[in-house]
């Protein structure tokens, strides 16, 4: 996690080393959000105790890569 000045963070919960999230998984969950990914991500953050439920996400930022 990297704390920024303005009181944000930056954090990763995957990478191409470590492996990141199960794509049909994080697909149900955008469907089942109304096709809200930034919904979709807060209530996985909240299941997971990584964020409080009226957290407010400002910008969410989504990579993928496909495997060599």
């Amino acid at each position: 996690m990297i704390q920024r000045a303005d009181h944000t963070e930056e954090r990763s919960y995957g990478s191409a080393q470590t492996g990141g999230h199960d794509a049909a998984d994080f697909a149900r969950r955008v469907d089942a959000a109304g096709g809200d990914v930034t919904a979709a991500v807060h209530q996985w953050l909240v299941e997971t105790r990584r964020i409080r439920s009226d957290a407010h996400i400002l910008h969410l930022e989504v990579r993928t890569w496909r495997p060599r």
